[in-house]
């Protein structure tokens, strides 16, 4: 056991990677916490996160990796239920078609609270996560505006008492909450990536990876501007990638040739470790780190047990479900108000497609923008 350090820990998921109708998003935390490294057996059976390892191949014993034991105690009297002030759980868990959107919308806003951020507008949310690539919008989006909160039970009881008592419960232990990013990829933009990477697996590791560097330069940013100490290590956490079980390629592309040292690789995780001194972010910039940062990289299933992930969880959920809003009210506008909404799976898709094709076609709306191709 080594003695405590400060770490950066990021987590990452993706919310709409199976439907055709809709965009894609990514979202991602990024937290400063005390930490210390542990022997990754032990890490096996203390760390939700690590609770597959030791399933995993290609493994050695005498390895370390950082601990997520402190961030975990200082969040969970506030967030590990429902019910809590910050409720931090996988967004699947949180909200579905028969619960309310507040369950994911005001968590949400306490984060961005957090971070001094509004979200009295949609146009002003994806602007703080700088979620949007440079195309134009769809037209459902083109000229309409959504004013959050959408769920009236999202401030039933005030804000603002949550966000100072979850403040002061991270201060305590010297936890922050640093930045939370998205990236949302439209049909149009989803197509042509997928012509240029092939498979889909390849794009949502493309997009994820990319996230991963523009949230450590944004946190960085950050405590620049506090004049804060920055961590020389960082944790990242990602759900499995379109069911991917190796990711050395991936990090050392995203990465610009970085060594890339593997510390277990198997079907159900994949621990790395590297050195970053820059990175590529989405339009494949090359940005250079503001000093070289050791990253553990994990790459789990059903990582969502981690808050970091649960909060990138219900950010792309929730900005998903905002998207889908606008979609929705768009196509009901342009067909009929009879027109039964959808979510963009695949079967109710099609059900869709044909139902606003007459429409579609009326007001010329490309199929690439309309329809992702897988």
């Amino acid at each position: 056991m080594t003695e405590e350090r400060e770490i950066l820990v990021v987590g990452t998921d993706e919310a709409g990677y199976g439907p055709n109708l809709g965009p894609l998003l990514v979202g991602a935390s990024c937290w400063r916490a005390p930490s210390e490294l542990t022997r990754l057996d032990d890490a096996a059976t203390t760390d939700a996160q690590n609770s597959l390892l030791s399933f995993a191949e290609s493994a050695r014993g005498d390895d370390f990796v950082w601990s997520t034991r402190r961030l975990d105690a200082a969040l969970a009297p506030i967030s590990g239920s429902r019910r809590s002030a910050f409720p931090l759980l996988d967004s699947k868990k949180l909200y579905g078609p028969s619960k309310s959107l507040a369950a994911i919308e005001r968590p949400f806003a306490l984060a961005s609270a957090l971070l001094g951020r509004k979200t009295d507008s949609f146009a002003t949310i994806l602007r703080d996560l700088r979620s949007e690539s440079g195309d134009p919008p769809p037209p459902w989006e083109l000229d309409a505006t959504l004013d959050p909160p959408v769920d009236p039970k999202t401030l039933r009881t005030p804000l603002e008492p949550d966000v100072e008592r979850v403040r002061g419960a991270l201060a305590s232990e010297n936890v922050a909450l640093l930045e939370l990013a998205a990236r949302r990829i439209q049909p149009l933009e989803f197509n042509r990536r997928l012509d240029k990477l092939a498979l889909k697996s390849a794009l949502i590791a493309d997009a994820t990876t990319s996230l991963v560097v523009e949230t450590l330069l944004a946190a960085f940013e950050r405590l620049e501007r506090a004049r804060a100490p920055r961590p020389e290590n960082a944790l990242v956490l990602c759900d499995k990638l379109g069911g991917r079980d190796r990711y050395e390629p991936i990090l050392k592309e995203r990465f610009c040739g970085a060594d890339v040292e593997i510390i277990r690789q198997g079907r159900d995780v994949g621990i790395y470790r590297l050195v970053a001194r820059e990175g590529r972010d989405r339009d494949g910039t090359v940005r250079p780190f503001p000093a070289p940062t050791t990253l553990e990289v994990r790459f789990t299933a059903k990582g969502e047990s981690n808050a970091p992930v649960a909060l990138a969880s219900i950010a792309a959920k929730y900005l998903r479900e905002l998207s889908m809003r606008l979609f929705n009210e768009y196509w009901r506008d342009a067909v009929s108000d009879a027109l039964n909404p959808t979510a963009g799976y695949p079967v109710d898709a099609l059900r869709f497609r044909a139902d606003v094709d007459d429409a579609r076609r009326r007001l010329e709306i490309p199929d690439d923008v309309f329809w992702r191709r897988k």
